[in-house]
């Protein structure tokens, strides 16, 4: 059986203050990265200085992991101006890396402009060698729609920009009349929704002719969905390419985005069945293939008042909100499970108050429980956006002992078999403040009940410490579905999501 993080016993303090473990900086980078979107706050600060410095520091000795990351981030999870500032690193730091970098990391037009705008704001003039060399290359795969389509969205660099910078060799005569256009400004403007809703407005004539022409991507209806339904358009077509399995998968939405805007259809008024079982396949259509998780599991979900932090000042959707989402999630993937929502409890802050002489600030834990927990058994019908939406968030202090404390608990009759496993879905920012440990409980869980119980805890924030380590915890990160996968993959032996970034391009040579 293999053993992950177990060289990680070193104790540190987390940002809240309290005891927690370090991570290797690969595990600090790779959780940061997947959990963040690029110059947002979070309940404890940004961690963009963070992913820099680190991205710099490993690039001097495993520039390949920095290389892998940004393009696993790109590809798998979908995260694009994270992915922009490690190619920009990669390009510093790590020049022989940098043409595959851009080359995986350049999905549509516009990723070229960030990129450089991003160099020029990190690091100024000039731009190295091999990072033109990677955009005059990259350049030429995009056809005149696509880059007329992105030629606005970055407004401090245009792809005009590129040529004067980069200085491509058009690989056909049909390019280089293509880069005069560029660099004339004469572009033919394309048929978007975007420019149709523009000129036309959002009624029923331009939404019929704009899903009937097939140029409205998967992201732009699930984002207008509400501007479809009240234009009154049929919607039946609409749902039919956001229910199905092969086109949710094709467009790598992050969970979060269905339930966003299931949550702002419910909150309107404008939810109906038909919507409903259209969003809920979607965002069960990767779960539904995935190999399902055998034995009895806890799903730890933490709704306490750090995980209120909203992934974006454009979205309204909070970490807990991913939280509880995951947690559904995993719920349907598991063959016996069930989940405990969890923040501080009074009862134990009013102890740790007493033990230290100090009064109990009742005002600062009025929405806390007294438990700290709630347990919930779902069946595997039950709808996980359902199930979302009614266990997002509490406040309260961050005890992850509390899910441990209940399994001790609970497993102290001996009427269920133990648990197998218990999988965290948080920031691990535990600020409890008492001596017991979690690593200690979880330690008394293995002497008393299961030798084999595996921890895995699932980061949705970054911070760059733990609350757990030695054998049998698996560490992962991300808002991803595809996280829940490395659960059956750790306890095979057959890898962590950090092997997983280290081998992501193992087929490609660098350039």
């Amino acid at each position: 059986m293999a053993k992950f993080n177990t060289t990680n016993t070193i104790k540190t303090e987390n940002r809240s203050g309290h005891a927690a473990y370090r991570m290797s900086k690969k595990e600090q980078l790779m959780t940061a990265v997947v959990t963040t979107m690029f110059g947002e706050e979070k309940y404890y600060g940004s961690t963009d200085n963070e992913i820099i410095q680190l991205a710099t520091e490993l690039c001097k000795k495993h520039p390949e992991f920095v290389s892998n990351l940004a393009c696993f981030a790109r590809e798998v999870f979908n995260m694009r101006s994270v992915s922009h500032v490690l190619t920009v690193v990669i390009a510093r730091e790590a020049s022989a890396y940098t043409r595959q970098t851009v080359r995986s990391v350049v999905k549509r037009p516009d990723d070229m402009t960030e990129i450089m705008a991003c160099y020029k704001n990190m690091y100024g003039k000039p731009f190295p060698n091999a990072l033109k060399r990677g955009v005059a290359e990259t350049i030429q795969n995009f056809d005149e729609y696509q880059l007329a389509k992105y030629n606005g969205g970055c407004k401090e660099m245009k792809f005009r920009d590129i040529l004067r910078i980069a200085h491509p060799n058009p690989k056909s005569k049909e390019v280089e009349e293509l880069f005069g256009k560029i660099l004339n400004d004469t572009l033919e403007t394309p048929y978007t929704w975007e420019t149709e809703l523009s000129a036309r407005g959002n009624t029923k004539e331009v939404w019929d002719e704009l899903i009937a022409s097939g140029r409205v991507g998967y992201m732009a209806l699930l984002r207008n969905l509400r501007n479809i339904i009240k234009s009154g358009t049929d919607i039946t077509p609409v749902l039919a390419i956001l229910s199905d399995s092969i086109q949710v998968k094709k467009s790598k939405q992050l969970p979060f985005r269905f339930f966003s805007a299931y949550r702002m259809l419910e909150k309107e008024g404008l939810m109906t069945d038909e919507i409903h079982r259209a969003l809920e396949s979607a965002v069960t259509a990767s779960v539904d293939n995935m190999e399902k998780i055998k034995g009895r599991t806890l799903i730890a979900v933490d709704i306490s008042g750090s995980m209120s932090s909203r992934i974006s000042a454009k979205s309204d959707i909070r970490c807990s909100d991913i939280a509880s989402l995951l947690g559904a999630m995993a719920n349907k993937l598991c063959e016996d499970a069930t989940v405990c929502y969890f923040e501080a409890s009074k009862t134990l802050y009013r102890e740790y108050y007493r033990r230290r002489g100090m009064k109990f600030p009742e005002s600062m834990y009025k929405d806390s429980e007294e438990r700290g927990y709630r347990i919930a058994n779902y069946g595997k019908y039950d709808s996980v956006l359902e199930i979302a939406l009614q266990n997002s968030f509490a406040g309260g202090g961050t005890d992850l002992s509390l899910p441990m404390e209940y399994a001790l608990e609970v497993d102290k009759g001996k009427r269920f078999k133990p648990f197998d496993r218990i999988i965290y879905f948080s920031d691990n920012e535990c600020n409890r403040g008492l001596e017991i440990t979690i690593q200690g409980l979880v330690d008394k869980y293995r002497s008393k009940y299961n030798k084999d119980f595996w921890v895995h805890g699932v980061d949705l924030q970054g911070y760059g410490t733990q609350q757990f380590c030695g054998a049998h915890f698996n560490l992962i990160a991300g808002w991803s579905d595809r996280v829940l996968a490395f659960i059956n993959l750790a306890e095979a032996g057959m890898g962590s999501l950090v092997k997983e970034v280290e081998n992501y391009n193992k087929s490609e040579k660098t350039a």
